[in-house]
């Protein structure tokens, strides 16, 4: 059978099928949190028809139910990014720690006298109240000492407080073995314990601040603690499974114990490295003020335009909340040159009116510095009234002579022209003597990267409007924008260079 040819003489081209009919726009559409739930429109008789999209069935609605009884309303856009990542991780370590306290639990009730005999009621009194005795005064106690760090040292603290919990399980699963030493072990093990729950609950605060967007950090808060029951429900149902297998049998109830210690610490380690504060505290700052000042911004940096002091400008990267989280040390104390004293009395930074008078020179208007490289100490006194972001920039330049007691600066280093004549200067200093020139020239260098340097902290993503270093409660109040050391070598201003010294 012939086609019909067209009007050229030759075959005609096909027609195109015709195009599926297209349903009008929905009158609304109905979401939950960012997704679709149902669209609407005009039913037959003047109503409204509700119509529920591909994949928004009765499987979705169950699991939309869940989502209201475990995660925070409005979820994913009420929470931080990291928050999915971080509950796993945290459901997996507690669902290890439950077990873990169950077989725990057992061993601390033999320890006491369940079972035994020969074991008196007034006994097991007594090394309770003594368990219960001494977590109070350790509760306190810690509270007292590092109850002012929580906050700033969340990811350390929070590790810290998974490891004591692991130590207080193994010296309770210990104490059956040593009828003697039991009570002390117990004592032990309720003190670390009590660590435990003022550490772990401190900072499980501070991360519900963070992961809290829309001042929404009770229901964030809240629902931790649901999803925490239903793991911990879960965890006491296995462990209904788990007691009756390892009874009497020690070497594989020391194997199951190994297994679950390092899944609980691999779980701890994984919902930490999960998480992506944009608050600077120390090591954060410190990572951030390194990666500019040496070059290793590996991702989320900001090209930030820096004054060199000769100029010409230097283009550096500021490392980002993604670039630095992950590199943030979870021990306290690591990769650290100095101690550093932010918010020092006056007592602590000078010893003699002339010291002072010289630190006053040398400082700036708002905040003194005083470095001590031989004693492995720089301490920083803050103004009375000086402007909110003083501590901030404060610590920053004192972490600047911190990097400078470090390696070398590369030679691709963006601000290494002014910055490595400080370095060798530092190094040839007396022990003993404060480098005052080099504190000076830092400071004169400071006024101008600075200001440039918190910029670009702040379009990398940077929380800059509040911080948690945690200042000391000292704050010093002197007369005049300076001082001055009459017969005393005058430190550079703004617009003077630095005289040779010494140092």
């Amino acid at each position: 059978m012939e086609r019909p040819e067209g009007p050229g003489g030759g075959l005609g081209p096909p027609h195109p099928p015709p195009e599926p009919p297209q349903d009008p726009p929905p009158l609304c559409r109905e979401l939950w949190g960012s997704r679709e739930a149902a669209r609407y429109r005009e039913g037959p008789r003047g109503g409204l028809q509700r119509l529920v999209p591909p994949g928004a069935c009765s499987h979705s609605c169950l699991r939309r139910a869940a989502a209201q009884v475990l995660l925070p309303q409005g979820y994913p856009e009420s929470v931080s990014p990291d928050y999915l990542q971080y509950q796993c991780w945290d459901a997996l370590q507690a669902l290890c720690s439950t077990l873990m306290g169950a077989l725990a639990t057992r061993a601390v009730l033999q320890a006491v006298g369940v079972g035994d005999s020969a074991a008196t009621v007034t006994g097991a009194t007594l090394t309770w109240v003594l368990r219960d005795g001494v977590g109070m005064v350790t509760r306190i106690t810690f509270a007292w000492l590092q109850g002012s760090r929580l906050d700033c040292e969340a990811k350390q603290w929070r590790l810290a407080a998974d490891v004591l919990n692991d130590a207080a399980l193994v010296l309770e699963l210990l104490a059956p073995a040593w009828p003697r030493a039991g009570p002390a072990l117990l004592t032990l093990a309720a003190a670390a314990k009590c660590i435990v729950g003022v550490a772990g609950g401190a900072t499980r605060a501070a991360l519900a601040v963070h992961q809290a967007r829309r001042d929404n950090m009770a229901d964030v808060a809240a629902k931790d603690s649901s999803q925490e029951t239903l793991v911990n429900g879960a965890g006491l149902l296995l462990a209904l499974l788990l007691l009756p297998l390892l009874e009497g049998r020690p070497w594989v109830t020391w194997g199951v114990v190994t297994l679950l210690l390092g899944t609980h610490l691999g779980a701890n380690l994984g919902a930490l490295g999960a998480l992506r504060l944009p608050t600077l505290n120390r090591p954060r700052l410190r990572l951030a003020l390194g990666g500019a000042l040496r070059g290793g911004a590996r991702q989320g940096g900001v090209r930030q335009p820096q004054p060199t002091g000769e100029g010409g400008v230097a283009v550096v990267v500021v490392p980002g909340p993604d670039d630095v989280n992950p590199r943030e040390p979870l021990l306290p104390g690591f990769s650290t040159r100095l101690t550093l004293h932010l918010g020092a009395p006056l007592h602590r930074l000078v010893h003699s009116e002339a010291e002072f008078k010289k630190a006053l020179e040398c400082g700036t208007e708002d905040y003194i510095i005083v470095l001590r490289p031989s004693q492995g100490w720089v301490g920083v006194g803050l103004r009375r009234g000086a402007p909110p972001d003083t501590p901030l920039r404060a610590c920053a330049q004192a972490l600047l002579l911190e990097e400078l007691l470090g390696p070398d600066l590369p030679p691709g280093a963006p601000m290494g022209a002014a910055l490595r004549p400080l370095q060798q200067r530092l190094r040839r200093c007396p022990p003993g003597t404060v480098p005052w020139g080099v504190v000076a020239e830092s400071s004169r260098l400071w006024r101008t990267l600075g200001p440039t340097f918190l910029r670009g902290l702040a379009a990398a993503g940077w929380e800059t409007q509040r911080h948690l270093l945690a200042p000391d409660e000292w704050q010093l109040d002197w007369a005049g924008p300076g001082g001055g050391a009459p017969g005393d070598e005058p430190c550079p201003s703004p617009n003077n260079r630095l005289r040779p010294s010494p140092d």
